[in-house]
């Protein structure tokens, strides 16, 4: 098992362990285990059980005892540690040290919000190393454990410690260990009962601060699992700006093939705070496909002769008293995710086509396209037809779609269904 800093577990106490090393930092002392030890007792950061001795008394007690049975120097020890791991502290030989940009962030971060969202970053990123050189990811495994798991006891997280590296075979290895007894499970991974105390003793209590998980009678349970997909993000644009047609400029607005669906620019996934790193690769991913898509139909659209315009929809091809409105949406084989799409899709079109196009633009003349990443399943492209939307994908390269009379498969020309 992987050894972890196991001296706090509040993120209140932690956060003045920051301000207390920033202090010795700004005064160019060393981290050194006595001069941080000290500064944390006095600063109230670490405390000690006879509250009867004054600060003093309490450090003169300490210096008379060897070095290795002196408390407040274990803690400076294991908290320059932990904010080293969170990516906090740079900490060179000499122990002289810089807060790194994250740190001063977090120090200077106005809301408890903000604040939270920064630990949560740090600790989702925060790796250890095995004797093997592996990296592995403690605070992702615990909260995908308790995903998978929900309601498992709260010793049991102890497993995310365990796991050698972020692999899937391993993290399945992990899984069949929480089928064991509390006991069992310590024997066979071979660790001592106060190494496994300490073990659960900091990250499931820093998840339930978070948010992350609720804990229940000594058992741990996901806040929520969150499904992310291309349709929660879209451009941020100022309220107040409207078109020239007088309309809020989040609703529609003109563009051609070369300045719709713009990329967004994306930080590395260890810049960006949120739950889960994974749901960041699937939304990048997902969202960078669905951009190329809407960017391809434009293209083919413009050469067709239609006018182009984007909003809240994905892309809108017009001509005179005419428009196709299109929803893309990328899609994987199973059929839970197809269906999701498609609901969502159906929705989005039929609002648009009414609240946008009718009323804000005042076209009358209109159909609706749900334009796939690839085939979907024949149940839903019915369905999409009983609403009377039209179902679009694309293969190789090439946009396809339904004849409805014949069922044949043909390529899609959008001046065919004016």
């Amino acid at each position: 098992m992987k050894n972890f800093p196991h001296q706090f577990n509040d993120l209140e106490k932690l956060f003045n362990a920051l301000v207390t090393a920033k202090e010795l930092i700004e005064k160019q002392v060393p981290l050194k285990d006595e001069a941080f030890g000290e500064l944390l007792t006095r600063n109230r950061v670490y405390t000690y059980r006879n509250k009867f001795l004054t600060i003093n008394q309490f450090l003169a007690n300490e210096k008379s005892k060897p070095k290795a049975s002196r408390g407040y120097l274990t803690v400076a020890r294991d908290i320059r540690r932990l904010f080293q791991l969170l990516g906090f502290l740079i900490v060179f030989e000499d122990k002289s040290a810089q807060l790194s940009p994250i740190a001063n962030q977090l120090l200077a971060a106005p809301t408890s919000t903000i604040k939270k969202e920064l630990w949560k970053n740090a600790f989702m990123q925060l790796s250890l190393e095995g004797t093997e050189g592996a990296i592995s990811h403690p605070y992702r495994i615990l909260l995908k454990l308790v995903q998978d798991r929900s309601g498992i006891e709260t010793k049991k997280l102890l497993l995310a410690l365990e796991a050698k590296n972020d692999s899937e075979k391993e993290y399945q290895r992990i899984v069949q260990l929480t089928d064991k007894t509390f006991q069992e499970i310590i024997t066979q991974i071979a660790v001592s009962s106060a190494m496994a105390k300490n073990a659960i003793k900091i990250l499931p209590a820093i998840a339930e601060q978070l948010g992350d998980i609720v804990r229940r009678n000594h058992r741990a349970y996901p806040v929520g699992k969150v499904i992310i997909t291309e349709d929660e993000i879209t451009t941020v644009i100022p309220e107040e700006a409207v078109n020239q047609q007088g309309v809020s400029y989040t609703q529609f607005r003109k563009v051609n093939s070369k300045n719709i669906a713009k990329d967004p620019i994306f930080n590395e996934v260890s810049a960006v705070s949120i739950d889960l790193t994974e749901s960041i690769k699937v939304r990048q991913s997902r969202l960078a496909l669905h951009q190329q898509i809407v960017r391809k139909l434009a293209v083919l659209c413009e050469e067709k002769g239609f006018e182009l315009f984007e909003g809240k929809f994905d892309c809108l091809a017009s001509k005179p008293e005419n428009a196709l409105l299109f929803e893309v949406k990328t899609i994987k084989k199973g059929n839970t995710d197809q269906e999701k799409q498609t609901v969502k899709g159906v929705g989005q079109l039929k609002y648009y086509s009414f609240s946008i196009v009718y009323q804000q633009m005042g076209i009358t003349k209109k159909r609706e396209f749900i334009v796939y990443s690839q085939q979907p399943n024949t149940t839903l492209i019915a369905f999409c037809h009983s609403e009377n939307i039209e179902v679009v994908w694309l293969e190789k390269g090439t946009f396809k779609v339904i004849d409805r009379t014949t069922s044949k498969i043909l390529d899609f020309d959008p001046a065919n269904f004016l």
